[in-house]
């Protein structure tokens, strides 16, 4: 029972979005833990029901929470390209970038809120951002001269 209380409260906090870091520091001592537990369960048959089950539950939690960031971490790109795009496709129109989201109809409060996908523009150049989701302060940039997304552009 203590197990699969620990690992429901570690699946708790790396299913949040940009808790993925968690994952990624918890996944040393998770593969550590996998090892041992398989080396005593070689070892003492009479152990192998017992650390399978925590196997089973502590590799369930996992799986389950490296879904879930990797879904956040795609949905996030999705988001960041079609706002992009939105950009990309006012400049065309009109010769020069949107002063915000407001003026290609996107709510940016909204993604903010839900992606902390950041637009701004300052001085005519724009800048477009929206944090990693597997490592804490690290953002994506997109570099609107290269064209291309950036990591760790600040």
């Amino acid at each position: 029972m203590k197990t699969s209380v620990l690992a429901t409260i570690v699946l708790f906090f790396t299913v949040q979005k940009g808790g993925g870091f968690l994952l990624v520091l918890l996944l040393p001592f998770f593969l550590i833990t996998v090892i041992y537990n398989l080396m005593r369960m070689i070892q003492r048959s009479g152990e192998r029901k017992s650390r399978g089950i925590r196997l089973v539950a502590w590799t369930i939690a996992f799986a389950l929470a490296g879904t879930v960031q990797a879904y956040w971490g795609a949905a996030i790109r999705n988001d960041a390209e079609s706002v992009l795009k939105k950009i990309q496709a006012h400049k065309e129109h009109t010769g020069t970038y949107p002063a915000s989201l407001r003026e290609v109809g996107l709510d940016d409060g909204y993604l903010r809120e839900k992606w902390k996908l950041r637009y701004s523009k300052k001085e005519g150049k724009p800048s477009l951002t929206y944090p990693a989701p597997f490592m804490p302060l690290a953002l994506y940039e997109y570099d609107f001269e290269a064209f291309e997304w950036r990591e760790n552009v600040y």
